[in-house]
């Protein structure tokens, strides 16, 4: 128990130390986390991780540290996976915020968050990309011959249909909490 819970705390202390950009960009390294320790969580629940943090209140990347924590190693690990998650960005944060306000006008400074951006909304279209992945595909492997068998074609509809609501401006105005109702009662409905 007690290697398992090392474990936990170097994986999300590495996560917490380079998943810049926000709650989106962990799950790239929760992908990995999952491939490297397969006894952790498959594809399939990390899919379920996500969409259980996002409807929990509170960040997206310390839902799933605690999600994931608890899941492997109990209490303890619902404890340590979210503060191993947090530490390294509390100090990198202080850090920067001193740095930010001795070298505010500093065309060096300058440099560092232009690369930082790009890096930032890399991590965040590969979370968006991995989300999609997950919640299309039907589990069978990619099959070049029959493309449309690795979707989930009821997966693929309820995904076209809701499309429209969120993209349309003035369909905006619905709470999400509406979105996610329907998702789930449709979800139920189908077997999803």
């Amino acid at each position: 128990m007690l290697q398992t819970l090392i474990l936990l705390a170097y994986e999300f202390f590495f996560t917490g130390l380079f998943a810049v950009g926000g709650g989106l960009a962990t799950i790239p390294f929760l992908q990995s986390m999952g491939a490297r320790r397969p006894a952790w969580f498959s594809a399939a629940q990390l899919a379920d991780m996500i969409a259980a943090a996002q409807c929990a209140p509170g960040p997206l990347g310390t839902n799933m540290a605690t999600y994931v924590g608890y899941t492997v190693g109990g209490f303890p690990g619902a404890a340590l996976s979210p503060l191993s998650l947090m530490i390294p960005t509390i100090v990198v944060d202080l850090f920067a915020a001193r740095l930010m306000e001795r070298f505010r006008d500093s065309a060096r400074w300058e440099r560092v968050m232009r690369v930082l951006r790009p890096a930032s909304a890399g991590l965040i279209c590969a979370a968006a990309l991995a989300l999609l992945q997950i919640s299309l595909a039907s589990g069978t492997a990619w099959n070049w011959n029959a493309p449309l068998a690795w979707f989930d074609w009821r997966c693929v509809a309820l995904y076209g249909a809701l499309l429209p609501f969120v993209a349309w401006k003035k369909l905006r105005k619905i709470h999400p909490a509406v979105y996610i109702a329907v998702g789930a009662v449709v979800g139920v409905v189908w077997g999803l």
